[in-house]
């Protein structure tokens, strides 16, 4: 009795974790399947992100429109998806010049993408600009192409390609946005304003095209790291706005983002934040406890500020 003992509870966890596998891999092909044969036109695709949702989504058979600023990284990125796909089992992409922050070349654009294939299924706006600095060092003509970048952009695509969607009564429209579309973070104050907008605009979207049968999903990461990933330098571990916040500064790999719009778009889920715990809590603290927050927030900044000093 007491040898059976000892190995049920190895056997049984053995158990489990074939369960967990067999079930995420059957939801891994469910979650393919359902962007099988589908238009789907990805901004940015040669960014981090944009080529790891071009990898998923090619694999899964979608009809991909691929959109960047530079025609070569573009070229690139079409090599490297047929040179490791099934040709009988993919499509080949298509290539569109586009930057998004070029908001009087968008509706010109936006036909070019639809004379494509006729049709666009799903649109996943994935473009984004950054910019870190004190807001009163950051000139009004650096928030404004931000704001271009970061709202204008995706929202003048979405509108142009939106009508097509409501008089087929179907289609999908995804933002890549970002945890900073609910907090402020110190001196992200241009891209923290963009990303609010853009989360005002698409949670508002979401409500008027549930008549229409169109999806409107929003996925934010608390920060998309690099391939490698690095810690930061300096004394930042020691403060308490590094302990509240340290998770950002690692953020969420392109390959998790990519596998996790997959799944947001195959099951429809209207929003997700991917985000560790102390990030997570960081959001409902700042909606339920927010003079907390704001403490938190700049104790953050002084400490920094004191470190500079004595560094």
């Amino acid at each position: 009795m007491g040898i059976l003992a000892i190995f049920a509870l190895p056997l049984l966890l053995l158990g489990i974790t074939g369960i967990i596998h067999i079930y995420q891999s059957i939801m891994w092909l469910v979650s393919k399947s359902a962007v099988q044969n589908k238009v789907v036109v990805i901004t940015d695709a040669i960014s981090g992100l944009g080529k790891e949702c071009s990898r998923v989504f090619h694999a899964g058979g979608a009809r991909l429109v691929l959109c960047g600023r530079t025609w070569e990284k573009l070229e690139a990125l079409y090599d490297a998806l047929i040179s490791v796909a099934d040709p009988s089992a993919t499509y080949t992409p298509k290539l569109i010049l586009l930057d998004i922050s070029d908001i009087n070349c968008i509706q010109d654009v936006a036909k070019e993408i639809q004379n494509c294939y006729g049709c666009v299924d799903i649109l996943i706006n994935n473009a984004s600009m950054k910019v870190k600095g004190a807001a009163q060092s950051i000139s009004l003509e650096l928030d404004k192409k931000i704001m271009d970048a970061n709202y204008f952009g995706p929202v003048t695509l979405t509108k142009a390609l939106l009508p097509n969607m409501i008089s087929r009564k179907t289609g999908q429209i995804v933002l890549i946005n970002s945890i900073q579309g609910k907090i402020g973070v110190p001196f992200r104050a241009a891209y923290a304003a963009s990303k609010h907008a853009a989360e005002g605009f698409f949670d508002c979207l979401r409500a008027e095209m549930e008549e229409f049968d169109i999806c409107v999903s929003t996925v934010s990461p608390t920060f998309i790291c690099s391939y490698h990933r690095q810690s930061a330098s300096g004394n930042w571990e020691a403060s308490i706005w590094k302990f509240f916040f340290r998770k950002v500064a690692y953020g969420v790999h392109p390959v998790e983002v990519a596998e996790e719009v997959l799944r947001t778009v195959s099951r429809k889920k209207q929003e997700v934040l991917m985000a560790n715990p102390i990030p997570r809590a960081a959001v409902y603290i700042r909606t339920f406890f927010p003079e907390l927050f704001f403490a938190i927030v700049a104790s953050g900044i002084r400490e920094n500020l004191k470190t500079e000093e004595e560094t």
